[in-house]
């Protein structure tokens, strides 16, 4: 099946955050959710806030105008995907992978077992890109001192001819100019920390076509994160996935310093019986009425045989 899919080339380092104690990490991809909120900040720039709530009412009221995944990294002509969660490597080191090539998603996807697969399908992180930890310190905002406010920062460097991609779905071919739009201010604006000198920017995206070859299968695997709805619970005790807690402050031009609500997800490469819905998260903090905040968990599926 073909899928339309956005490239995304870094310009410069990537601070996707991850808090720590004193070490503030770094994915090296980006979520869903993370994609989610950048484009809505972008379609807000773009076309006022009236327009974003339209969109908003879309995906609220069950008719969601596109779908996407989480950002995956690409190196050249090879794309890579999340690993199934159904399968269990029996080799210690097999359990460090991320990611693997698609000719491997796609066996992997259609039953054979992890392994069987040759270790240069698998993403060869330490060749395409590099982590640099800087140490940094926090002011206190009274008294200007640093005190013991330490922490270690971490930014991602993709190599050349390597970046990050994304799949969508465009469901609504009436937003389709607005959506292309958006993704290219997005690419301005960047994604993450560190934005306002210049990091977490791209280059115009590109936007291409993949094919991937999938079984005949009435199970699932998400690309992105995903929220259950609450009639989709019943069906996780047959699933196979990893929980993760998603933080993080309010992306919004009206307000930099607002923390989001925590919440559960879980994660890209879960796989169930069946293929799942997920909803929008209201995660609107109090005290904050200028407009709604909301967290991506809509399932971005493929067919995956358990």
């Amino acid at each position: 099946m073909k899928y339309s899919i956005c490239k995304l080339k870094p310009k410069s380092s990537l601070h996707l955050g991850e808090r720590e104690s004193f070490r503030e990490g770094s994915e090296i991809f980006i979520h869903s959710d993370t994609l989610f909120s950048a484009f809505c900040n972008s379609y807000l720039l773009l076309y006022g806030k009236n327009k974003l709530e339209d969109l908003l009412n879309q995906f609220l009221n069950n008719q969601p105008p596109f779908l996407i995944s989480s950002a995956f990294p690409y190196y050249n002509n090879k794309f890579y995907f999340p690993l199934p969660e159904n399968q269990i490597p029996k080799e210690k080191k097999l359990k460090q992978k991320k990611f693997i090539e698609k000719n491997g998603f796609e066996k992997l996807i259609s039953g054979s077992k992890i392994d069987n697969i040759n270790e240069s399908e698998f993403f060869p992180e330490n060749e395409i890109i590099s982590i640099i930890n800087s140490p940094r310190i926090a002011l206190n905002r009274i008294t200007n001192h640093p005190g013991e406010n330490y922490f270690h920062f971490s930014e991602v460097f993709y190599k050349n001819n390597s970046g990050l991609f994304f799949i969508f779905e465009l469901k609504n071919k009436n937003i389709e100019k607005n959506f292309f739009a958006t993704l290219r201010l997005l690419a301005d604006e960047g994604i993450g920390g560190d934005r306002t000198v210049g990091k977490g920017c791209f280059y115009q995206p590109q936007f291409d076509e993949i094919e991937i070859q999938l079984p005949s299968s009435k199970s699932t695997l998400t690309l992105s994160l995903y929220s259950p709805l609450e009639t989709e619970l019943n069906d996780l005790k047959n699933s196979y996935y990893q929980i993760l807690i998603r933080q993080g402050y309010v992306l919004s031009p009206y307000n930099k310093s607002l923390r989001r609500k925590n919440v559960v997800m879980l994660s890209e490469g879960s796989v169930f019986p069946s293929p799942k819905i997920g909803k929008l998260l209201d995660l609107t903090p109090e005290n904050f009425s200028l407009h709604k905040v909301y967290r991506y968990g809509l399932s971005f599926n493929v067919p995956c045989v358990i």
